[in-house]
């Protein structure tokens, strides 16, 4: 199973521009499926809640189902980054997952970050596994990967690859990535983004150093900290199946639950002697 992993620069504001960048990067390896950044298409940091909703789109719109179709034509999956425009009004950070047999399904961001909390509702879809050709992919979006019950949960519903659509401004996910595959025993692909934004006063570097690891930690994939990028490695699925790591531990079948919920310890009693 061929993995790509799609690091862009988007214009802010110009999604068609992005689009056709995007298309290019599908059009330019073979894979079996392809993991694209956060808000790929029309950039990330919004002024308000206003403009995000005029750059948000239906998960039907033109230009997703181009993205998706690039990817389906080519017999491939693919999970991309949307500002999702959806009923009532309501706005999320999303991301299409799209399958060659016409599966599609969207995530909505469970853990806003920052100012996103001005501009999006949080997320109401939960997270989800969906499988093809015997890949089991998990969904996720950038700040999720702070949140260790977000990989875990995934890795419980049977994950063997989590995509991981991001556009990281903090320095800490790629590392941290090690440790979410190794906890869980999965493959992490984060598509991250590169480039600046100065918007409003504000100024965002994002990091891009995209990586793609292996149930054990390894490195299959790393791109560059500064320029778009595209790279593809091949994974195994069976490797994520496995959750054991000698003849007496599984990290599932060994987790105990019922310790985790957080409780005060009991208040010591005081011995009077009597």
């Amino acid at each position: 199973m061929r993995i790509a992993i799609v690091q862009s620069r988007p214009a802010f504001g110009d999604p068609d521009s992005n689009l056709e960048g995007l298309l290019g990067a599908v059009a330019s390896v073979n894979a079996d499926f392809y993991v694209l950044p956060e808000l790929c298409l029309a950039g990330y940091d919004f002024e308000d809640r206003p403009e995000a909703a005029r750059f948000a789109e239906r998960p039907d719109s033109p230009r997703l189902d181009s993205l998706a179709r690039a990817a389906t034509d080519r017999g491939a999956g693919i999970s991309f980054g949307f500002a999702e425009a959806a009923e009532g009004g309501r706005l999320f950070n999303s991301a299409l997952l799209s399958l060659p047999d016409g599966r599609r399904r969207v995530y909505r961001k469970t853990h806003l970050f920052a100012r996103e909390k001005l501009l999006f509702e949080p997320g109401d879809t939960g997270f989800f596994v969906e499988e093809f050709r015997g890949l089991r992919v998990g969904m996720a979006i950038c700040f999720d990967w702070i949140f260790p019950e977000s990989f875990r949960t995934l890795a419980l519903l049977g994950a063997d690859l989590i995509a991981h659509n991001a556009n990281l401004v903090l320095p800490w996910c790629q590392r941290a990535d090690f440790a979410r595959a190794v906890e869980n025993r999965v493959y992490v692909a984060t598509a991250n983004r590169v480039g600046r934004e100065e918007r409003g006063g504000r100024s965002l570097s994002f990091t891009g150093g995209s990586v793609l690891v292996a149930p054990d930690g390894s490195s299959l994939l790393e791109l560059p900290v500064d320029e778009p990028a595209v790279r593809v490695a091949e994974i195994d699925p069976l490797r994520a199946r496995d959750k054991r790591l000698n003849a007496w531990n599984d990290l599932l079948a060994d987790r105990r639950p019922e310790f985790y919920a957080a409780r005060r310890s009991p208040e010591p009693t005081e011995d009077t002697g009597a």
